[in-house]
């Protein structure tokens, strides 16, 4: 097989150019798809009826969770998505009904201080559009979504305000 030495990424005779708009709005369902790949490993699952053990740790672990959905893939892991305080939230479970990790949207004045301090330093001229919260093992991680003029970012930030960038894309 012999290896390919170029390929030829211009758009066809007669094909039309996508508005600044549609190519926003294409990126955007891009990001929040690559953000949000955890669900995505249950994407195929199917609604399922849950144990008494995961409903018994659901209601142990959170009070009030109302409009519970329960998927697994495997039967070995359990994702319960359920609205708590107005709040979307997904929480994992293993079969015994241990939870694993919770994630959900916060708002970014619910950010710690370290963070959106940090994060206007380093990026003083680019929006904050999502943040998401992970937790799991005790350990707070927050995925932020930041627009610039030109580019997307995923920073990865601990609730200490240790940050890396954890996706970088370019606007077209």
């Amino acid at each position: 097989m012999k290896p390919i030495k170029s390929i030829n990424l211009s758009a066809p005779a007669g094909a039309t150019r996508l508005s600044f708009g549609r190519i926003r709005s294409m990126l955007l369902l891009f990001v929040a798809a690559l953000l949000f790949s955890t669900q995505l490993t249950f994407a195929a699952t199917k609604e399922m009826e849950a144990s008494s053990k995961l409903k018994n740790a659901l209601s142990k672990e959170f009070s009030g969770a109302s409009d519970v959905k329960w998927y697994s893939e495997d039967n070995k892991t359990f994702m319960a998505k359920f609205t708590l305080k107005e709040r979307n939230v997904t929480a994992y479970f293993d079969k015994e009904g241990t939870l694993l990790a919770t994630r959900r949207y916060i708002a970014e004045e619910h950010l710690p201080l370290a963070v959106t301090n940090k994060l206007a330093k380093r990026y003083p001229n680019e929006k904050v559009r999502w943040v998401v919260e992970f937790e799991s093992d005790g350990n707070t991680v927050y995925y932020v979504t930041l627009e610039g003029d030109k580019t997307w970012k995923v920073i990865k930030s601990s609730a200490g305000g240790d940050m890396s960038v954890h996706q970088h894309l370019k606007k077209v």
